[in-house]
């Protein structure tokens, strides 16, 4: 495929062209309290062609498979917009060619259960979670593997075949209008070793469904707040990370005068880094929708805005490097920057040091929920714990953190050692592109002064 890729490209009649094709074979199983809500299998083939001319972008995605007409169609559609514009013709950074071929690694391959095993997987995930106090139930499985072939004008050509799966599983109790959720989620790249033998974590999501209908509601104030690793690293994500995505700070005036490289937007100790290179964690990128490589960005370095994620067009326009940040959720799509792992670092404190540390506080744990606003932010934890004395105390419900981005950074006081990823089913959604593979990570971490609100 890349030879037949490499001979088509190379009669393309462009500035800059790069050829995407795709092979897809998955798998999704879907359970809805009693009943199988979806069982689906499918193979799909599709891809594009981008092609820059004249400052102009053009853009030919396709199922059926004609490389010469795709190729045809992006460059008269380049020349169209190239004669159109009269102001910010489109440029690109131009990167060195690169022959990669990747495949990440499982240790049990989805494709040896058949789909008969795997839906009496999700119908038992689906049975421990049925329960007099639980009023619905819901078990989503999904296995992926994809083929991506990509070759450019430069002289690049990269294969990538990679294995995603995963399950999320979510209960649902209710006592009269007292309604409480709990859900958790796994999925990366790799095998079925990811979703087997989790009958514990399972049961204990159907546990703390009816626990948190016994729980009490917060009490709204301003709190010294100890985040767990899964709630910190939204945080990151959704509040800063789509900060340093470069199209929007490029669009947008009010937020180049705060993203101020070297501004100082945290303490000393904190690190915030986005790292495609990662292997098996769920955004893992080794080679972006460009064929940039990716590797360890900076965002925030020792309390400094440091870098942001780029294109190799954002990259050309803000003259910056590029960070291997363009990708696009299928070839019907155009790569935009987007996050890959994003993660807070480890730092210095054990769980039990920070712990102790608390006087009197709360211990917030996963996510709900939530949204942003600019800087501004507000999340909803899965559920919380009274914190007393250094002591993790009472289950409480409906805990909502809000407040403004930069103030809540520099009130980090402690940063764990316990740095975990996650992953999961969902993905992230920007600019029509919903569902994209990223991870999120951080250790736990102690953050003063938190405005928190019941529902």
């Amino acid at each position: 495929m890349l030879s037949l890729l490499t001979d088509k490209i190379g009669h393309m009649d462009a500035d800059y062209g790069e050829i995407h094709f795709e092979i897809v074979n998955s798998t999704r199983i879907i359970y809805s309290n009693n009943n199988i809500e979806a069982v689906q299998t499918s193979k799909t083939s599709s891809g594009n062609v981008r092609a820059l001319l004249g400052g102009g972008w053009g853009f030919s995605s396709f199922n059926e498979i004609d490389f010469d007409k795709s190729i045809a169609s992006a460059c008269r559609n380049a020349k169209i917009v190239s004669e159109s514009k009269t102001e910010r013709k489109s440029t690109i950074v131009k990167a060195e060619p690169v022959k990669a071929d990747i495949k990440t690694d499982y240790e049990i391959d989805p494709s040896s259960y058949s789909l008969k095993d795997k839906n009496e997987l999700a119908s038992k995930y689906n049975n421990i979670l049925k329960h007099p106090g639980i009023a619905s139930t819901r078990v989503i499985y999904s296995d992926w593997k994809v083929e991506k072939y990509f070759v450019n004008t430069e002289g690049s050509a990269v294969s990538q075949t990679k294995v995603f799966t995963g399950t999320s599983y979510s209960a649902m109790a209710k006592d009269g209008q007292n309604v409480q959720q709990a859900f958790e989620s796994v999925g990366q790249y790799g095998g079925m070793e990811l979703v087997i033998d989790r009958d514990y974590e399972v049961e204990l999501v159907k546990k703390r469904a009816m626990d948190l209908l016994k729980s009490k509601k917060v009490e709204s104030g301003t709190y010294t707040v100890l985040l767990n690793p899964n709630l910190a690293g939204v945080f990151a994500h959704e509040a800063f990370g789509h900060l340093s995505e470069s199209d929007f700070i490029y669009e947008n005036p009010k937020m180049q005068t705060v993203m101020v490289l070297g501004r100082e937007f945290g303490p000393p100790f904190l690190n915030i880094i986005d790292d495609g290179s990662v292997a098996g964690l769920a955004g893992y990128t080794p080679y972006d929708d460009e064929g940039i490589k990716t590797g360890r960005n900076y965002l925030i370095m020792n309390g400094l805005l440091n870098s942001r994620l780029h294109s190799r067009e954002t990259a050309g326009k803000m003259d910056e490097n590029i960070t291997g940040n363009a990708r696009a959720v299928s070839p019907a799509y155009q790569p935009i920057v987007r996050m890959t792992n994003t993660f807070i670092d480890k730092g210095d404190y054990e769980f039990a040091d920070l712990l102790a540390s608390i006087d009197d506080g709360i211990y917030a744990v996963d996510y709900l929920g939530g949204m942003t606003n600019l800087e501004m932010f507000t999340f909803s934890s899965a559920y919380a714990y009274r914190i007393k004395n250094g002591k993790i105390g009472e289950l409480i419900r409906d805990a909502v953190l809000t407040g403004n981005v930069f103030s809540t950074l520099h009130n980090i006081t402690k940063i764990g050692k316990d740095l975990t990823h996650h992953g999961g089913l969902g993905g992230c959604g920007k600019g029509g592109q919903g569902g994209l593979p990223v991870s999120t990570g951080s250790p736990h971490i102690v953050i003063k002064d938190v405005m928190i609100g019941g529902v």
